[in-house]
């Protein structure tokens, strides 16, 4: 299957994407998720929201309402912005350079932390089970300013009340040409509040991306400016009731441990994890994507890593007694129902995807059918 254009075009920019994509018409499967799931499935609660199907799309693929709306129809439960700036910022751009401009699939084979200073050959089809699709991404968190982006956040909001579906707004500050971490921490502020005033009720702080060459896209490994961040932030919202969470990358768990002792106060979730950063090139060995050296990788490839980060996060939650105070959102890796069992098993309280919401995003009925035929009732 030549790039699977249905939902995204990698031959195409993002913003040729962004303005024209999803690429078909998308039925709305909700009726027929409750039909299969029944009675069964994994009774959920987060933030008053309350689900059977604990599974939703993380911060990455859904650029545009049309995006967010054809998840919601596709049965995802819990749906994220990709993630706003504060400012303009445009996507990478290949100009025949690169393999492609934001987007390229990899081999069906699983990333350990071994691996990460390795090299990976990407191309540009898939001729695999979507259940094992694996890609790289690289778009530099791009953004419209909050005058475009904040009437999107109101109405999706309002949609997302009508049929029963709970809305992430994700954001990122965007560091100053001679800024400090309180100028960053000002920003990221900022922007809370504003997602705050247009009507998002959860709002998600991204401290991780690898595919930005800026300091906001490594902050979850210094605790201390993600202290600052987080309790910015936490000030700047007008209503006690949002709730604020923070996007982390992989790491081991004592220096989660050590994030969540700087955090947990301000805080109520944290989404692990972002992609894998990888030195991802083509047949030739050249850089494969615009941007930095490293590029996400995400799919299949990350699931191993991307459950043991939820692992690590359990156990280092456990050892501070917060299990009451924080969720945990696992992420990565989930592209067929066995992945998504998985992170409930590590530890989450809910399950996220970002690859599966573009390339297969059937996923949620693959769950209900897959909950159904094991006869599996869980509460968390």
């Amino acid at each position: 299957m030549k790039n699977i254009a249905k939902r995204y075009d990698i031959s195409k920019t993002f913003e040729y994407n962004k303005k024209n994509g999803p690429f078909e018409e998308i039925k709305d499967r909700n009726n027929e998720i409750k039909k299969i799931i029944g009675n069964f499935g994994i009774e959920t609660e987060l933030f008053g929201f309350k689900t059977n199907l604990p599974i939703g799309v993380a911060a990455g693929s859904l650029y545009s309402k049309k995006y967010m709306e054809g998840a919601a129809k596709d049965g995802f439960e819990i749906i994220t912005w990709k993630t706003f700036r504060s400012v303009n910022r445009l996507a990478h751009v290949s100009k025949g350079d690169f393999l492609a401009h934001n987007i390229v699939f990899l081999p069906n084979k699983s990333i350990s932390v071994n691996d990460m200073d390795k090299k990976i050959v990407a191309q540009k089809e898939f001729s695999n089970n979507v259940k094992n699709i694996s890609i790289t991404n690289s778009f530099g968190m791009p953004s419209d300013t909050p005058d475009k982006w904040l009437p999107d956040v109101a109405d999706l909001e309002s949609y997302a009340k009508e049929n029963d579906k709970l809305v992430i707004t994700s954001v990122v500050g965007t560091p100053k040409i001679g800024g400090d971490i309180d100028d960053l921490a000002n920003d990221y502020a900022f922007l809370a509040r504003a997602a705050e005033s247009a009507g998002a009720t959860v709002v998600e702080l991204n401290l991780s991306c690898p595919n930005v060459c800026g300091a906001e896209g490594t902050i979850f490994r210094d605790v201390e400016n993600s202290r600052i961040i987080v309790k910015k932030a936490k000030e700047m919202l007008y209503n006690s009731g949002t709730k604020l969470l923070i996007k982390v990358g992989y790491s081991d768990k004592e220096h989660y441990k050590k994030l969540l002792e700087s955090t947990s106060r301000h805080i109520d979730g944290i989404v692990a994890i972002n992609t894998v950063p990888m030195h991802i090139v083509d047949i030739n060995g050249k850089q494969a994507l615009p941007g930095g050296e490293t590029s996400g990788t995400c799919g299949k490839a990350i699931l191993d890593m991307s459950v043991e980060a939820v692992l690590n996060l359990y156990n280092a939650r456990k050892e501070l007694s917060l299990q009451n105070d924080i969720k945990i959102i696992g992420c990565g890796g989930v592209t067929e129902p066995e992945g998504f069992i998985r992170h409930l098993d590590a530890g989450a309280e809910f399950v996220m995807c970002a690859t599966a919401a573009l390339f297969n995003p059937e996923l949620p009925l693959n769950i209900a059918k897959y909950l159904r035929d094991k006869k599996i009732q869980r509460k968390i």
